[in-house]
């Protein structure tokens, strides 16, 4: 994580150059400096990230670095706030501050040689304490050692005789014998970590329809750190189990004759268990004859993209056990085929519930129950600690799902820690998540696409890795929404706690005890703010879920506390007014508010040059709230959504018209004749979704009006909606 932190930064660094260059006399070399010293440390980072041999030392290192830099991000915000409020004073408040900017110019100069002083002794420690360490070799073979253990434990659980495969298995038999051309053929069975794919694929492999019909089978165990060799001599040891080739010094070119020679004129079967790479397969794939004799290939992956690319055929989606199979396979593992008491079923029942279908982690639970007292009352202390139980105590299970996270390129780590931040068992709306990835600075701009095309490209992977599951589907076929499992969840928050990426607080869990950059608060804000004794000043994302608070004073806590916040989604409290000193949040690039108690935006509103997403969703949909009329003047602003009736307040703006070069989306606007003419002045010029409502009193004026919306060269999509609007009224 700690490449995305100086990634993040070094492009902060680069806009501040851009755009405050008049106000950075005395310090611009100083930042150019910091900003040339992190490109040479991200270089090393991402260089390290791609290594295999994680010692303590390195992850201590890259710790560090990351802390450093999250204290750079501080001070440059910092200073670009302070910049901002000097820049909002009029010509005599300028010259009546000018010392107190010159001593700001001074303190920020001062405070970037000392983060390069840390930087330098960082770097001189790593050279001293990790580079010279003789226990390099050690470190390597225990690091391989542990990953070995580890592929170990992941096929000892996903092995069990897990129930629910029967039709499954059907299937895959009939694909592998039936339904198939007399060519080599892949078929691939694809799912996330500990669902079962190992086991599915070994009931097949051992089935007697199989036996029959293939006169020759062997099973190799890839994993994701496959060395081609090992697998070509695994395929030889099943296929030769009385040669040692291992002991002789052969080339892999004829490691792979021989596995040829073995297959040819046979019509075979061979397992690929757990293939991560493209790569791998294209390594060993002229391995492998192409007969017409009707021989398969069967791979266990958990990339949608590793098994498009093998084979030509749809690959078989794994789905999760249903909750009667899920209990099932827990009572057989816990009671081991004898009865059990009948006040145990529905609590254990509701214990299994939490595994989410889960096949590993209902296997794991099952052997920490099994060998505790059978009874109401040792069953109830574990029932609703479930995932704690199994991420904390039982490390099968987070190793196994962990393996997925530390196989991420660093681009899409970010991305998918993130889905912790929301409350368990959610839908999350792909719409809201895409636009927060943007706001974080998560997604990386592709040449000239759009830069949510690219964040859809990031979900969709994500879902290729088996580690999104889709919720809903769009008519268009896109994703409506997602969710994340519940284990997968709470690897994240434990994750996303110690990079101090962010940290979830929930009634059971109140206080934090980092300084996380992001903060999602999952009960009483009112009891967040009372119980809550850490700086906060370092937030940047802010999240409440707290539905049922009445939201009055804890506004003016956020103000004081998190000045620097990007992101503030704040939807799950009622606000009564938005404070006037909103503007304040000169960082802000994401704003979710529920709006039903207000029905007016302040003024201040529009200093918030860095505002891409505006959503004021769960709002009365009948009322209205006025925006002022100088909102046209937010650059970056992308998206303004509310269920509620957008009016504009405020003169007609006659010679300094806002052009919003990238605004998308406006939501329920009245069609007016402010809104009129900002539209045909061309305000809006990027405009694709528009939803307009005329009211009932500019009948006269309607065919003008909708002549002016010929300007929106870029609208694919418009709803208009005539309404009588009571309480309408030009201001």
């Amino acid at each position: 994580m700690a490449d995305s932190v100086v990634s993040f930064l070094l492009e902060h660094l680069s806009q501040l150059l851009l755009r405050e260059a008049n106000l950075l006399f005395g310090v611009e070399d100083k930042i150019i400096s910091l900003r040339n010293e992190l490109e040479i440390i991200n270089v090393y980072l991402k260089t390290s990230s791609q290594g295999k041999n994680n010692t303590e030392l390195k992850q201590t290192v890259l710790s560090q670095i990351r802390d450093v830099s999250h204290l750079a991000e501080d001070v440059i915000d910092t200073f670009i706030t302070n910049i901002a409020l000097y820049k909002n004073r009029n010509l005599p408040g300028r010259m009546l501050h000018s010392i107190d900017h010159a001593k700001l110019l001074h303190d920020v100069a001062e405070k970037i040689d000392k983060i390069k002083t840390v930087l330098k002794e960082i770097h001189e420690n790593k050279m001293k304490y990790c580079e010279e360490s003789s226990d390099q070799s050690t470190s390597a073979r225990e690091e391989e050692e542990r990953m070995k253990s580890l592929d170990r434990l992941r096929r000892n659980v996903e092995e069990e005789n897990v129930v629910g495969f029967v039709h499954e298995s059907e299937v895959l038999i009939n694909r592998l014998i039936q339904n198939g051309s007399p060519q080599l053929n892949v078929v691939s069975i694809i799912g996330m970590g500990g669902l079962g794919k190992t086991t599915l694929a070994r009931k097949v492999y051992n089935s007697d329809k199989v036996k029959k019909h293939f006169n020759c089978r062997a099973w190799v165990y890839v994993s994701n750190e496959c060395r081609v060799r090992e697998l070509l001599l695994g395929l030889l040891q099943n296929l030769m189990p009385n040669n040692d080739f291992e002991r002789r010094s052969i080339s892999d070119d004829e490691l792979k004759k021989r596995v040829r020679e073995c297959l040819e004129l046979k019509r075979y079967l061979l397992v690929l268990d757990d293939l991560w790479k493209i790569q791998d397969w294209e390594e060993v794939k002229d391995a492998f004859p192409v007969e017409n004799k009707g021989s398969r290939i069967l791979i266990t992956s958990r990339l949608k993209e590793v098994a498009s690319h093998t084979g030509r055929d749809p690959p078989h989606y794994l789905q999760f056990l249903s909750e009667e199979q899920s209990w099932e396979l827990f009572s057989k593992k816990v009671f081991r085929g004898e009865e059990y008491p009948c006040d145990l079923e529905s609590l254990g029942k509701q214990i299994v519930k939490s595994c989410g279908g889960l096949p590993l982690s209902i296997v794991v639970l099952a052997g920490l129950l099994a060998n505790k007292e059978k009874s109401h009352k040792e069953w109830f202390k574990i029932f609703g600690h479930v995932n704690w139980y199994l991420t904390q105590t039982e490390a099968q299970v987070k190793d196994v799902l962990k393996l997925s996270l530390d196989n991420l390129p660093s681009r899409l780590k970010p991305c998918f820690l993130y889905l912790g931040i929301f409350t368990e068992d959610s839908e999350i709306r792909v719409r809201q998540l895409l636009q927060l990835w943007i706001a974080e600075g998560f997604i990386q701009e592709t040449g000239s696409r759009d830069v949510r095309d690219v964040a859809e490209d990031y979900l969709y992977e994500l879902i290729d890795r088996s580690l999104i599951q889709v919720a809903q589907v769009k008519d268009n076929r896109g994703v409506k929404s997602c969710r994340i499992h519940d284990l997968l969840r709470d690897l994240c928050i434990l994750e996303g706690k110690e990079d101090k990426f962010f940290q979830v607080c929930t009634e059971n869990n109140i206080s934090i005890t980092t300084k996380p950059r992001r903060l999602s608060v999952h009960s009483s804000m009112s009891h967040y703010v009372s119980s809550s004794t850490v700086d906060h000043s370092c937030v940047r994302s802010l999240f409440c879920y707290d539905p049922n608070h009445v939201y009055r004073d804890e506004w003016k806590w956020i103000t004081e506390n998190c000045k620097l916040v990007r992101v503030l989604d704040i939807e799950g409290l009622c606000c009564f007014k938005v404070p006037s000193n909103l503007g304040n949040f000169i960082h802000l690039r994401y704003l979710r508010i529920n709006s039903q108690c207000f029905s007016s935006v302040p003024d201040s509103i529009c200093n918030l040059q860095n505002l891409q997403t505006l959503d004021f969703l769960s709002s009365p949909w009948d009322s209205t709230i006025s925006f002022p009329i100088t909102i046209s003047k937010l650059k970056h602003l992308k998206h303004v959504y509310t269920y509620r009736v957008i009016v504009l307040r405020g003169h007609r703006l006659k010679s300094n018209v806002g052009v919003m070069w990238n605004l998308q989306t406006i939501s329920r606007i009245v069609l007016d004749t402010k809104t009129t003419y900002l539209i045909s002045k061309g305000s809006f010029p990027k405009l694709r979704k528009l939803e307009v409502l005329i009211s009932s009193k500019f009948k006269g004026h309607v065919p003008k009006m909708l002549l002016s919306l010929q300007q929106l060269k870029d609208l694919n999509k418009l709803e208009i909606e005539f309404v009588l609007m009571k309480d309408h009224s030009e201001v």
